[in-house]
């Protein structure tokens, strides 16, 4: 046995290098702990234990070294002639001592190997008690004192009663992951019911949500295949992490680290080859290729790999010390959940230096702050060492993780945060022009909305995205024919060169989003002012219409000329309810023009947060009825030209909106037909959602297939327009075709 004891942040680990021993590698066979327990004996207390091979057996109670200090100090005590009889008769019981010293030396191992079991001891001490020559009372004084102190310091352990059971694991917390996983995955420990469960894409894992009895914060349980890999595989990786070569692969000068996960793959499935047939283990190459990518994302992302293929996960925060605070992730459904999965600092600090060489950038004292992009695993990483001043060991990460697919309207409309008719009615609108900012506070899917707005754009369209994180998925619309240009915003004096070439580069849409500089947002919101023409859209993390007029022209400075010439504010907002959290657009909001100093507006949608839908409040007028029923998710009832026909736009006059019919008469656009084409728009949006819940597949609301049914639905106006009804007819004929 090789017994190393390391620092982990705050706490003391004890590695046990068990690669040569036969044993079962675990307290509970008596061998195991006889081991552990001596190997334990010269060293400090340590807070961890890790039994090292194939598996990683990890025992998370410090009980576990107070338990072997016991031992170690009591078998002192058992080797120390002193405690066998009192001084003064020392010399003539000699005889009797040296008896009983070796009676006890030779049930020590016994007792090393099985503390729970202090039988032999209650043994010796019954026979001797039966003395009762002059012996009797210099045992009494002597060796029965050493056999109860030997009771009562065990007994005087935390845990010790509990191991009567001779379920070490269970008592002194053992979790058993394969060696390449890293730190320790803890199960609940209270009362828990399962309250949601999903498969990973690709068939990476298995979500379990439970909710814990007696704790606010919900439990987040990762199931991973890894774990239940055959023990013969995970004994091949082990053997070929393990396997020394006198050299490298040729190829292994491309092994830079842009280039780090493709050469790990390869240079394990090498490996594997070589252990398989050094050791005889049976594996197909498809299950050698599967292994070799396992253990290749093990290695280069850590537990962040298995993590990101949850499309629900929003964040990730890993606290310091991470040894103590389990990581805790943001649910889209469920909050906030901690996950009870403890990394550790050094493996963070490496992961931090291995993301820092990739940009040719230090990671160190002088340097305690990281700010990086793994944009093939859609995460944001801020990394901090030295978080905490109490401990200069540790490190903290928070991570933002974007959806592997671009946002949609029509997923916003299945999840409820919007409707077909509101979701029309903005996107025809900023089709032809409108301005809108998207507001509300952290994680109410403002950045996830604006994305959506590509699509409802088109193709047709040139759109220009700044950001200063890769949150929106420009490849993915660039792929599917939209001219979309990603402007990454480092430095506002650049950023001021970068727009005025846009500027003069012809008419685009502007979307801002994800940009924490505020000089940044200030230059490309004042340029677009100045231009007069350039619609703009961008988020802003703030609550109310009036924190956002406030940011623009008091803490921004632009004049409120500038706050003017934004058309729409969106609002979003997220609520905790029984069933998890869900994110809702709450309204829906034009900026009027004709005021100074204090902002006016027309409340065009508003939420109705009893029936948990967004209702047309200041925008339509006619047939109650018909209003009420156009605010529903499901129009699959509503003939779009008779309902077109029932209801007129609310006139300024009357409170309503007063950039519709100034846009109408701007581009000579009849409002009757600019009605019929909103409906039109909406009800294909329903229909889009109803096809995805009749048929259980999500994919008909995902970009490729929204893509295309846009596109088909824009040409039919192009060559239908005005006959509307021949519109729907040919879109719905080839809904049902694609379908």
């Amino acid at each position: 046995m090789k017994l190393e004891v390391r620092k982990s942040g705050p706490i003391r680990v004890a590695e046990v290098d068990c690669h040569d021993c036969p044993n079962p590698r675990s307290l509970n066979s008596p061998s195991c702990r006889r081991c552990v327990f001596e190997g334990l004996a010269s060293e400090g207390e340590v807070e961890r234990v890790v039994l090292k091979h194939s598996y990683r057996r990890v025992y998370l109670s410090p009980d576990l070294s107070r338990l072997a200090r016991a031992l170690a100090v009591l078998g002192a005590n058992v080797r120390d002639r002193t405690f066998y009889a009192p001084s003064e008769e020392r010399d003539k019981c000699k005889k009797c001592v040296d008896k009983r010293m070796r009676k006890l030396e030779a049930l020590w191992p016994k007792i090393m190997e099985n503390p729970h079991d202090l039988s032999p001891l209650d043994k010796l001490a019954s026979e001797a008690a039966k003395r009762e020559d002059e012996c009797a009372k210099c045992t009494s004084r002597g060796f029965m004192r050493l056999l109860k102190g030997i009771k009562k310091t065990l007994e005087s352990i935390p845990s010790y009663k509990l191991l009567a059971s001779g379920d070490y694991d269970k008592v002194f917390r053992a979790t058993v992951v394969p060696f390449f996983v890293e730190g320790a995955w803890i199960a609940p420990r209270r009362r828990v019911e399962l309250i949601d469960s999903y498969q990973l894409p690709g068939s990476r894992g298995e979500v379990r949500i439970y909710r814990q009895h007696g704790r606010p914060v919900k439990f987040y349980y990762l199931d991973l295949p890894e774990f239940k890999l055959p023990a013969e595989h995970v004994k091949l990786l082990y053997e070929a992490f393990r396997m020394e070569l006198k050299g490298a692969p040729p190829h292994a000068r491309f092994a830079y680290p842009s280039r780090m996960l493709g050469f790990a793959e390869e240079w394990y499935e090498t490996l594997l080859y070589l252990a398989r047939e050094r050791f005889g283990v049976r594996a197909s190459s498809e299950e050698l290729r599967k292994l070799a990518k396992l253990i290749a994302n093990w290695l280069t992302y850590r537990v962040l790999e298995p993590l990101s293929h949850d499309e629900y996960i929003t964040d990730i925060y890993i606290d310091a010390p991470p040894e103590l605070q389990p990581i805790r992730v943001i649910h889209e459904k469920w909050g906030e959940c901690e996950t009870g999965i403890y990394w550790t600092s050094p493996s963070l600090l490496g992961l931090g230096e291995i993301l820092a060489s990739r940009l040719g950038r230090a990671f160190d004292e002088p340097h305690p702050q990281l700010d990086v992009e793994i944009p093939e695993l859609g995460l944001r990483l801020f990394v901090s060492r030295y978080p905490a001043i109490w401990d200069r060991d540790s490190i903290s990460m928070a991570i933002r993780k974007r959806r592997s697919k671009p946002w949609t309207q029509p997923l916003f409309l299945d999840r409820g945060s919007l409707t077909p008719l509101a979701s029309s009615v903005v996107s025809n609108l900023i089709r032809r022009g409108a301005s809108a900012f998207c507001i509300g506070d952290i994680g109410t899917a403002k950045t996830s909305y604006l994305e959506t707005q590509i699509p409802e754009i088109g193709p047709h369209q040139r759109i220009i995205c700044y950001q200063d994180t890769e949150e929106l998925h420009i490849e993915d619309f660039v792929k599917h024919g939209y001219d979309v240009e990603n402007v990454r915003v480092a430095d506002p004096e650049h950023l001021q060169k970068q727009i005025d070439a846009f500027l003069r580069g012809g008419a685009a849409y502007w979307l801002i989003t994800e940009v924490r500089s505020m000089e940044a947002v200030k230059s490309a919101l004042g340029a677009a002012a100045r231009r007069g023409s350039q619609p703009v859209l961008s988020t802003f993390h703030v609550r109310t219409k009036r924190q956002m007029y406030d940011l623009v022209c008091n803490i921004m400075g632009l004049h409120e000329a500038a706050y003017k010439y934004v058309d729409l504010i969106i609002s979003t907002a997220k609520f905790d309810t029984p069933h998890g959290t869900i994110r809702r657009v709450v309204e829906i909001s034009e900026v009027l023009k004709e005021w100074s100093g204090n902002p006016e507006y027309v409340e065009l949608f508003t939420d109705d947060r009893r029936r948990d839908i967004l209702m047309s409040n200041k925008i339509f007028t006619g047939d109650r009825r018909l209003v009420s029923r156009l605010n529903s998710r499901d129009l699959s009832k509503i003939d779009p030209v008779k309902a077109s026909k029932k209801i007129d736009f609310l006139s300024p006059s009357r409170g309503g909106s007063n950039f519709i019919p100034d846009m109408c008469r701007r581009l000579a656009i009849d409002e009757r037909e600019l009605i019929v084409e909103i409906l039109t728009e909406a009800r294909i949006k329903s229909d889009l959602l109803n096809l995805s819940r009749n048929t259980g597949d999500q994919s008909y609301l995902e970009l490729p297939f929204v893509s295309e049914a846009y596109n088909f639905y824009f040409a039919a106006i192009e060559q239908n327009a005005p006959d509307y009804k021949q519109v729907l007819k040919e879109w719905q004929n080839w809904l049902e075709e694609r379908s």
